[in-house]
């Protein structure tokens, strides 16, 4: 079977011209894919570059858009998000081709008569422009204002939450919304299933619209507060994390046992965490050698990957807030295993801030290429200028976007909204 361990020299024409003319061209077009793919990790390479040489080739050979889809799904496997992204970025750099305007008339060809999308990044735009009722993607920056800044046209935030299970951090200053789109997630979830098991664990005193007034059947709560005053109070959330953690492991198991898989279907499970920095501002003065010793942090810390890494495998979705990626108990090899989100708004006050995107956009960690640092340095300094609301992820294909306004989510009434699921499931 081709790969690209037979392919000697790294650039995509080089790979086009060592390919067998009779290869099948399904094959074609993953080598082809697959090897811009590997080109883009480098430190040193040009990705904007490299896709526009992969949207020539694949021109060149006349490659279907629906023979590209499938190559760039199977590359990105469970990743359906990233794999719609990368064709949105593929499609921004040229493939497939914008079609004719209307003064420009021509001949219909075969692939163009036939029911086919226009642009990959439609398939992002359409997926779920709302979570639930409160309108997303609005902006208090005019689109023509925005027009000259090279924006994501997806919708972050609903990519994430279409998964039936997810892991996510959420990063951003006070005040930027990152305790909005918990509360955002926590309606979409209790819309898509009353079955729901909710667990949130608030470091903030936050109100939940109702839902820490709830006390279940077995006298624990759903929202359940922690004051991180010292460091003895880091103990209560380290064993929060172990009760998690050994959630994810027991169905772990039922999942490998046949017989408890065919009996019922695992419950969802939504685990949030409202304001993980918490824990860092407890520990003036700590230096990172000092807390990447300390057991009880070291427990926290291990537990909180674990149930990132693996809980959507069985259900568990996790997503936890933090005010940068510097103090949120994950170090660099946790940051990679989950989906990262890092919010910049200035609200009402001048509360709110970019600090969170600057810190991930310099971290050559998250965002190991020179060309997208530099890149991204002077898109987020066009933003700042125009105050507009953006979400950035480095994961995958980097992506900076509008940020939509979830503040209608901070005073929803999520107790009625709670008991109106548990009303329709019965």
């Amino acid at each position: 079977m081709l790969s690209l361990k037979r392919i000697n020299r790294t650039d995509l024409k080089s790979t086009e011209e060592q390919l067998p003319k009779d290869v099948d061209p399904q094959v074609r077009i993953r080598i082809l894919v697959e090897s811009a793919m590997e080109q883009s990790r480098f430190s040193d390479s040009d990705s904007d570059l490299v896709a526009r040489e992969l949207a020539g080739e694949l021109l060149k050979i006349d490659a279907g858009l629906s023979d590209v889809r499938v190559a760039v799904q199977t590359l990105y496997q469970e990743d359906r998000a990233g794999a719609q992204a990368y064709l949105a970025y593929l499609a921004a750099r040229g493939f497939p081709p914008p079609p004719p305007s209307a003064d420009e008339p021509s001949e219909p060809t075969a692939e163009q008569t036939a029911p086919r999308q226009t642009a990959p990044e439609q398939l992002a735009i359409a997926q779920r422009q709302e979570i639930t009722r409160h309108q997303l993607g609005q902006s208090a920056v005019g689109t023509q204002a925005l027009s000259t800044i090279d924006l994501y046209s997806g919708n972050l935030i609903a990519e994430l939450v279409t998964n039936s299970a997810y892991s996510a951090l959420v990063f951003g200053e006070r005040r930027s919304g990152t305790s909005a789109i918990l509360r955002a997630i926590v309606y979409d979830q209790l819309g898509k299933s009353g079955q729901t098991i909710l667990d949130i664990l608030d470091l903030h005193s936050g109100k939940w619209g109702g839902l820490e007034e709830i006390r279940l059947s077995d006298g624990s709560q759903i929202v359940v507060y922690h004051t991180v005053a010292i460091h003895s109070d880091i103990a209560a959330i380290a064993r929060k994390l172990s009760s998690v953690a050994a959630e994810v492991r027991r169905r772990q198991r039922d999942l490998n046992n046949p017989s408890l898989t065919a009996e019922k279907e695992s419950v969802p499970y939504l685990f949030l965490i409202d304001g993980l920095s918490e824990i860092h501002g407890a520990l003036p003065g700590w230096s990172a050698d000092r807390r990447s010793k300390d057991e009880t942090l070291s427990l926290a810390a291990s537990q909180l990957r674990f149930v990132l890494c693996h809980g959507p495998a069985v259900g568990v979705s996790c997503v936890a807030s933090a005010r940068s990626h510097d103090s949120c108990l994950c170090d660099v090899a946790a940051l990679g295993e989950t989906r990262l989100l890092f919010l910049g708004r200035i609200s009402k006050g001048h509360n709110g801030g970019y600090r969170a995107i600057d810190k991930a956009v310099e971290d050559k960690a998250l965002l190991p290429s020179p060309h997208d640092r530099n890149r991204y340095r002077e898109v987020l300094s066009a933003i700042k200028k125009l105050v507009c609301p953006v979400v950035f992820t480095p994961n995958g294909i980097p992506r900076l976007g509008k940020l939509a306004n979830f503040s209608g989510y901070l005073h929803e009434d999520l107790l009625a909204h709670y008991q109106q699921t548990l009303e329709a499931q019965a």
